[in-house]
C-alpha cells in the first residue's frame, strides 16, 4: 500500500507539471500597442467592471494588446497598470479605482498654493483622507455635490479637486469605512479627512485565511478556520500574544493561571525530557476542541511564517503580527498531518506593502496591579493555630522533640513550647504569656510587605514599514520588562522582526524572515508554596520575618531547633531559614536568546502554476545560573549534610568545604537547532468564468536537535572562578555517619527528532457556488517503530461547502446576505516525544554503598510505537442577515481517538512495571458557534456586539479502564475509567461522622461504612461533574461614540465542578510534624458530640489519613464551576488628526482595567472556580488582582 501511495503522489507532481503546461507557441501574444485609457475600456467590457481615475493619471501611457488576452480580470490589470506604475483597487461590486504609485498626482504649485491657481475656475481643495488610525486611505473617492467632478485619493491618501462655483458638500466614499461629507465654502488646501469604519460593511470584506502552507480565501474554505486580525489583536494592550486571544476563538480555550506575567513565568526552563511544551505550564494553558489525547503531546501546533517553531509564545512580539488563523478540524489541520490532532495556530507577521511610503508606529504600554490577597487562602489565625497545636499534643499526635534525640524532625513553636510546659521547663505564667504574644500575630502582614509587591509592566514597541515597486519591507522592535508579584523576579524581553519581500528578475519573489527575541529573567523570589505547604516545615501564622526590633527571626526546616543547637559548638554551619535573607543572597538568573530565518522563493513556472523553495532553520540558547553563596540556606544546610557529627574536636566536611570555602553553582547550558526544507508546487487558476482551481504539493524535511548540558561546582569563587574538585563517584560520609554520592555531575543529553513528509491539497470550486475539497499528506518519524510500517503512515481529508446565498432562487431574499453549509471528514496525528523504539537509559551518580556508577531505564523500548490518530467529522453552518448586521457561525463536530499513548502494566520481569503502547481510545463531541451583531451605526455612533459559546465533551471508551483497589482510596482525580470524561470527578458519599471523629461513607447499598472497611464498586460512588467547563465563551461589547470607544469583555463557563480546598493533611505519624493551616482545621471533630454540628473529622484515631481522604473527597465538597468574569474593561481615544503636528499620521490613547473579577458564581463559598489549589499544591492558586493598563500609540 506504501507503494501505491507514493506513486499517487508522483502522478500528482507529474499532473501539475503537465496538464497545466503552456507551450511557448501557445505563449506568444501580439505586441500592438495601445493607450492604457483603451485597454482599460476593453477590460471594463469583457469583464463587466468599472474604473474610477482622474484622466491625468493614465495621459499618455501605453500597453500591448496582448494584456487583453489574460487568463482573468487581475492578470489583466497587472498587465495593464504595474508596467506603468499604477495600482487598482478594488472599492465594491465590480468597482475599481486607478492610482499612480508615486508620491503625488497632482500638480506641486497647485498643491502647495490652490488658492492662487485662480479662483476663477472654481474651487480648488487639496488634502489627504486616513483611517481611524491616522493611516492613508488610498483609492477613497471624493467628488463634489454640484458637479460630476471625481478625484481619487494616491498611495498617500493625497488628493486634489476642482469644484464649481456654489458647490457646498464634499463626499467621501472608501469601502468598508461610512461615508462622509465635508461642508465647502471655499478653496481649501491641506484638508484631513478622518474615515471611521463601517461594522457593517466591515464584515463583508473578504478574509484570506493562511494554513501555514498556503492562502485561502474563507469563501471557498470547506474547514472549520478562525482568523483573528492585527486590529482584533491590538485591542488588548499585554506583552504575550496568547493572552490576548483569550475569548476571542470559539473552542479555543485560553487558561491564564498567572495575572502579573506575560512572559516572567514560575518556570522559565523548558526539560529536554519533558513535551514540546514544559515552560509557563503553570502560568497558561490553551486546548482546542478539548482533549484529543492520553499521555501524548497536548500542546496545539504552533506554525510561524510557515515553519513550526518549537519555542514559546512568549517570544512573539504581539505587536509584530498581522494575523492569527486557528484551524481546529481535519480539513484545515490535516495538512499538518501528524502534529494537527490538538489544532494548529498559524501566525502571520506583518509585512510592508507595494509601493507604500514609509510608515513609523511607535507605542508605550504599560500595567500595574497589586498584590495577591493571602486572606484568600483561609487559612487559620494565630489563636486557631494554636488551639489546633496544643490539641495534637494532648492527644499524642505528636511525638514530644528531644535536644538528645538525633535528627528530631523541626516542630512549631508554640507545640515545643506546650511540650515544654508538660514537661515543666517552663511555668504556666510564662507559657501563658508567651500563647498571648503568638495569638496576637498574624504573619500575613509581614509576608505581603516583605515578600510581596504590586506587580508592573511597561512595553515599548516601534515599526517602520512600507515598500517600492520591487521590494517591501517591515521592521519591529518591542522591549518589554516586568515586575511580578515576588519580590526578587524580574524579566525582561527584546525582539526584533526583519521582513522583507524582493522582486527577482521581475518575475520570481523572495520572501525573508528574520526574528530575534531576548529573554533575561531573575528567579529569587521566595515560594508561598515553600511557607504554607504542609508537607514541609510551615510558617506559622505566628511566626515572624522580622521581630519587634527590626531583627529578622530565623527558623529550622531540617531539623529540630533543640538538637540544631547542640551541634554548633563542634563547627556546625547556622542551620536557620529566613525568607528575606534568601532573597538577599539568591543570584539565579536565567538568559534565552532565540533567532528564526526563512527565506521563500517563489518562482512562476507557467501562468497560475508557480514553485516556491523554503528553509527555515531556529536556534535558540538557554544559559541558567544558580549560586548559592555561603549565606543561603541551601549551601548551609547541603553542607552540614555532608559533616559528620564529630565524637570529640570540631567536625570536618567530608567535601573539604568549610566557611570561606566558596559557594555552590549550578550551570545550566540548552540549546535547539532546528531546520525545515520544503519544496512546493502551487496551482491557483480560474477556468472561464464557472471553474476555479487551487492546489498545492510539496514535500518537506523536518529536523529537531535538543541539547542540555548540566554540572555544579562545589567551593566555588564567583570573583576568581575557581572551584574545589571533587569526585562524583566517590561516595562522601553524611551527618548521619553513612556514606551517599554529591549530586551534579557533568550531564549531557542529546535528542534529535527527524520527520519526512509528501503532502498535497486540492479544491475545485464551481460557480462561486459549489467547493469540494481533499488532502493528504504522509508522515515519516525516527521516534517510532522500528519498521518503517510502524514510522509512516498516511493521514487525508475530504471537504465539501455549498454557498446557498449565490443560489438564484436567493437573489430576492434580501434580508440573506450570506448562507453556506460546510461538511469536512479526515484524520489527523500525534506524536509523543517521551517514548522510544530502543530503550532509553539514563546514568546517575555513584551508588551510596558501592561507589559504583548507576544508571536507570527512563524509557524501555517498544518497536512497535506508532502515530496517534484522531477521526474528526465537521458540519458547519455560515451566516450573515440584514445586510451582514448579523453574522455568525456554527459547526458541530465529532472525534475518534484510535491507537492513543497510555502506559499499562506489565511483568516486572522486564525490568519495568510499565510501558507505553499504543492501545487507548477516546471519544469527543463539540459545538463551536459565534455571533456577531452591529446594533447601531452613524457618523458618531456604532455599537457592536459578538457572542462567543462552545460545548465539548470525551468519553474514555477503552474497557481496560477500571477502577482498581488504589483508585477507590482516592477516586475523585485517580485513572481514567471507561464509560467517563478524561477528567471526571468520582466522589463519596458522605455519611457524617461516627462518635470518634472518623468519616463515614455510604457503600453500594445505602450502608455506612467506616475508615476500615474499604469500598469495591463504582456503585458506592457519585459522578460529580467534570473539572473541565464543557459550556464557555465569552461576549464583547463595543460602543463608539465620536472618537471615544468603550470596550468590556466578559468571560463565561458552565457544567463544572471542583473540590472545595479544605483540610490537605493530619500528621499521620507519632513523629509526624506537618501543619495543615487551612481554615477548616479549625472546624474539625474534637471531642464526643461534634460530630452533630461538623464533618471535618478529628485529627486522632487508627484510621484517620483514610478519613480525612473520604471526607476531601466526598459530595458534601463538591461545588459549581460556573462563573460570569468580567475580564477586561477599556476606554479608548482616538486624537484627531488635525489636533496634531502635520508630522504624526494618527494617535490613539487607551486606558484598560483587567482581571475585575467575578460577576457571578454559583458557588456561595467565595471561591474563584479558575483558582482552586490548596495549600498542599506546588502552586497556590491565587485570583490575580485588577491590573490598571494604559497604552500610547502614534503613527507618523
Amino acid at each position: 500500500m506504501k507503494k501505491r501511495f507514493t506513486r499517487l503522489l508522483s502522478c500528482i507532481y507529474m499532473l501539475l507539471f503537465t496538464v497545466f503546461a503552456v507551450s511557448p507557441a501557445q505563449a506568444q501574444q501580439s505586441e500592438k500597442t495601445m493607450t492604457v485609457e483603451a485597454a482599460l475600456n476593453a477590460i471594463s467590457k469583457k469583464y463587466n467592471t468599472k474604473f474610477a481615475y482622474e484622466h491625468d493619471v493614465v495621459q499618455g501611457k501605453t500597453t500591448t494588446a496582448a494584456s487583453l488576452k489574460a487568463k482573468n480580470l487581475e492578470e489583466a490589470l497587472k498587465q495593464v497598470l504595474y508596467p506603468n506604475n499604477l495600482l487598482f483597487l478594488y472599492v465594491s461590486d465590480g468597482n475599481y479605482t486607478i492610482v499612480t504609485r508615486d508620491q503625488t498626482l497632482f500638480s506641486p504649485n497647485r498643491a502647495n498654493n490652490p488658492i492662487a491657481a485662480t479662483n476663477q475656475d472654481g474651487i480648488y481643495i487639496t488634502g489627504r483622507v486616513v483611517d481611524e488610525n491616522g493611516k492613508p486611505l488610498p483609492g477613497t473617492s471624493v467628488k463634489g455635490n454640484s458637479s460630476n467632478s471625481v478625484a481619487i485619493t494616491d498611495a498617500n491618501g493625497r488628493f486634489n479637486l476642482r469644484l464649481e462655483n456654489g458647490a457646498t458638500l464634499l463626499g467621501f466614499s472608501f469601502i468598508g469605512y461610512q461615508n462622509y461629507s465635508y461642508p465647502v465654502t471655499g478653496s481649501i488646501s491641506n484638508l484631513v479627512i478622518n474615515m471611521k469604519p463601517s461594522a457593517a460593511n466591515q464584515l463583508e470584506e473578504v478574509a484570506v485565511i493562511s494554513t501555514g502552507l498556503q492562502k485561502i480565501s474563507k469563501e471557498r474554505s470547506t474547514g472549520a478556520a478562525e482568523l483573528i486580525t492585527a486590529e482584533q489583536l491590538g485591542k488588548v494592550q499585554v506583552p504575550n500574544l496568547l493572552y490576548r486571544l483569550e475569548s476571542m476563538v470559539p473552542g479555543v480555550k485560553v487558561t491564564i493561571n498567572a495575572g502579573d506575567n506575560s512572559f516572567v513565568y514560575g518556570n522559565t526552563r523548558a526539560s529536554i525530557n519533558g513535551g514540546t511544551r514544559t515552560r509557563g505550564a503553570s502560568d497558561y494553558n490553551f486546548m482546542v476542541r478539548g482533549a484529543s489525547t492520553l499521555q501524548a503531546e497536548s500542546m496545539p501546533l504552533v506554525v510561524v511564517d510557515g515553519a513550526i517553531t518549537e519555542n514559546d509564545i512568549s517570544s512573539i512580539n504581539p505587536n509584530d503580527v498581522e494575523t492569527v488563523t486557528f484551524l481546529k478540524d481535519a480539513a484545515a489541520a490535516s495538512i499538518w498531518g501528524t502534529r494537527a490532532a490538538n489544532g494548529v495556530m498559524v501566525i502571520t507577521t506583518k509585512s510592508g506593502k507595494i509601493g507604500q511610503a514609509p510608515a513609523i508606529s511607535f507605542s508605550i504600554t504599560g500595567s500595574v496591579s497589586n498584590h495577591p490577597d493571602l486572606g484568600y487562602l483561609r487559612m487559620m489565625n494565630s489563636a486557631q493555630t494554636i488551639a489546633y497545636e496544643q490539641e495534637l499534643v494532648a492527644k499524642n499526635v505528636i511525638t514530644a522533640p528531644s535536644a538528645g534525640t538525633p535528627f528530631s524532625t523541626p516542630v512549631a513553636d508554640v507545640t515545643d513550647l506546650t511540650f515544654k510546659l508538660r514537661a515543666g521547663t517552663i511555668s504556666q505564667t510564662a507559657y501563658n504569656s508567651l500563647i498571648a504574644q503568638y495569638s496576637a500575630r498574624d504573619s500575613r502582614a509581614q509576608i505581603e510587605d516583605n515578600l510581596l509587591r504590586p506587580a508592573t509592566s511597561q512595553t515599548y514597541n516601534f515599526s517602520v514599514s512600507g515598500g517600492s515597486n520591487a521590494s517591501t519591507y517591515f521592521y519591529g522592535a518591542s522591549y518589554s520588562k516586568e515586575d511580578p508579584y515576588a519580590v526578587g523576579n524580574s524579566g525582561s524581553r527584546l525582539t526584533v522582526t526583519l521582513n522583507n519581500t524582493f522582486k527577482l528578475f521581475k518575475v520570481a519573489t523572495l520572501t525573508t524572515n528574520l526574528k530575534g527575541a531576548f529573554l533575561n529573567y531573575k528567579n529569587n523570589g521566595v515560594s508561598l508554596n515553600s511557607l504554607f505547604n504542609p508537607s514541609s516545615a510551615t510558617f506559622m501564622p505566628y511566626n515572624q520575618l522580622i521581630d519587634d526590633n527590626g531583627n529578622r527571626v530565623s527558623y529550622s526546616k531540617r531539623y529540630y531547633s533543640g538538637w540544631v543547637n547542640t551541634l554548633y559548638p563542634s563547627g556546625f554551619l547556622n542551620w536557620g531559614y529566613n525568607a528575606l535573607d534568601e532573597i538577599d543572597n539568591a543570584s539565579n538568573i536565567q538568559k534565552d536568546n532565540n533567532y528564526s530565518a526563512n527565506f521563500n522563493l517563489n518562482v512562476p513556472i507557467v501562468k497560475g502554476l508557480s514553485a516556491n523553495a523554503f528553509y527555515n532553520t531556529e536556534r535558540s540558547f538557554t544559559t541558567a545560573r544558580n549560586f548559592y553563596n555561603e549565606n543561603t540556606y541551601y549551601y548551609r544546610d547541603y553542607i552540614n549534610g555532608f559533616t559528620p557529627i564529630p565524637t570529640t574536636g570540631r567536625a570536618t566536611n567530608s567535601l573539604g568545604l568549610a566557611s570561606g570555602g566558596g559557594g555552590i553553582y549550578n550551570t545550566a547550558n540548552a540549546s535547539t537547532n532546528n531546520y525545515t526544507v520544503r519544496g512546493q508546487l502551487n496551482y491557483d487558476t480560474t477556468l472561464g468564468t464557472d471553474h476555479q482551481i487551487n492546489a498545492i504539493a510539496g514535500s518537506e524535511i523536518r529536523q529537531t536537535q535538543q541539547g542540555e548540558g548540566t554540572s555544579t561546582l562545589y567551593g566555588y569563587n564567583m570573583g576568581t572562578g575557581i572551584s574545589r574538585p571533587v569526585n562524583f563517584f566517590t561516595p562522601y560520609t553524611t551527618i548521619a555517619g553513612y556514606t551517599s554520592g554529591i549530586g551534579g555531575a557533568a550531564n549531557q543529553q542529546d535528542k534529535t527528532r527527524r520527520y519526512l513528509s509528501y503532502y498535497s491539497n486540492a479544491a475545485y470550486t464551481y460557480k462561486s457556488r459549489y467547493t469540494v475539497s481533499a488532502s493528504v499528506r504522509y508522515d515519516d518519524y525516527n521516534n517510532f517503530g522500528v519498521d518503517r510500517s510502524f514510522r509512516a503512515t498516511p493521514l487525508y481529508s475530504f471537504g465539501g461547502k455549498w454557498d446557498a446565498s449565490r443560489e438564484s432562487f436567493f437573489k430576492n431574499v434580501n434580508w440573506i446576505s450570506n448562507l453556506s453549509l460546510k461538511a469536512t471528514y479526515g484524520v489527523n496525528g500525534n506524536i509523543s516525544t517521551t517514548v522510544y523504539p530502543f530503550t532509553y537509559v539514563a546514568l546517575g551518580s555513584a551508588d551510596g554503598a558501592t561507589g559504583l556508577p548507576t544508571a536507570s531505564i527512563i524509557s524501555p523500548a517498544n518497536p512497535e510505537l506508532r502515530w496517534e490518530k484522531t477521526y474528526v467529522s465537521n458540519l458547519g453552518l455560515d451566516f450573515g442577515f440584514l445586510k451582514n448586521r448579523i453574522t455568525g457561525s456554527v459547526d458541530v463536530y465529532r472525534k475518534h481517538g484510535k491507537d492513543l499513548f497510555y502506559s499499562f502494566p506489565i511483568s516486572g520481569t522486564y525490568g519495568v512495571t510499565a510501558l507505553t503502547r499504543n492501545t487507548s481510545e477516546l471519544n469527543g463531541k463539540g459545538v463551536d458557534l459565534s455571533l456577531g451583531g452591529v446594533f447601531h451605526t452613524s457618523d458618531a455612533w456604532d455599537v457592536n456586539g459578538r457572542l462567543t459559546y462552545a460545548y465539548n465533551n470525551n468519553t474514555v471508551i477503552d474497557t481496560r479502564f477500571v477502577p482498581t483497589s488504589s483508585f477507590y482510596a482516592s477516586p475523585a482525580y485517580s485513572s481514567l475509567i471507561a464509560g467517563y470524561p478524561t477528567d471526571k470527578i468520582l466522589v463519596y458519599r458522605n455519611a457524617g461522622l461516627d462518635a470518634t471523629g472518623m468519616t463515614l461513607i455510604y457503600d453500594q447499598n445505602g450502608n455506612k461504612i467506616a475508615p476500615n472497611v474499604n469500598l469495591n464498586s463504582l456503585d458506592a460512588l457519585t459522578y460529580a461533574g467534570r473539572r473541565t467547563a464543557p459550556h464557555f465563551g465569552s461576549y464583547t461589547q463595543s460602543v463608539r461614540f465620536k472618537e471615544f470607544t468603550l470596550m468590556a469583555v466578559a468571560t463565561y463557563q458552565f457544567g463544572s465542578v471542583f473540590l472545595k480546598p479544605t483540610v490537605a493533611a493530619y500528621p499521620s505519624a507519632r513523629t509526624g510534624t506537618t501543619y495543615d493551616l487551612s481554615g477548616d482545621v479549625a472546624k474539625r471533630w474534637q471531642k464526643a458530640g461534634d460530630e452533630a454540628i461538623t464533618n471535618v473529622p478529628g485529627v486522632a484515631g487508627t484510621y484517620a489519613t483514610i478519613s480525612l481522604t473520604r471526607y476531601q473527597q466526598s459530595d458534601i465538597n463538591v461545588l459549581k464551576g460556573d462563573y460570569i468574569r468580567l475580564r477586561e474593561l477599556s476606554l479608548s481615544y482616538r486624537i484627531p488628526v488635525q489636533h496634531i503636528s502635520k508630522s504624526i499620521k494618527g494617535a490613539n490613547f487607551a486606558f484598560a482595567a483587567r482581571n475585575l473579577g467575578l460577576l457571578w458564581t454559583a458557588n456561595k463559598e467565595g471561591i474563584d472556580p479558575d483558582f482552586t489549589s490548596g495549600l498542599n499544591t506546588t502552586t497556590l492558586g491565587l485570583p490575580a488582582t485588577v491590573s490598571y493598563n494604559f497604552s500610547l500609540n502614534v503613527n507618523f
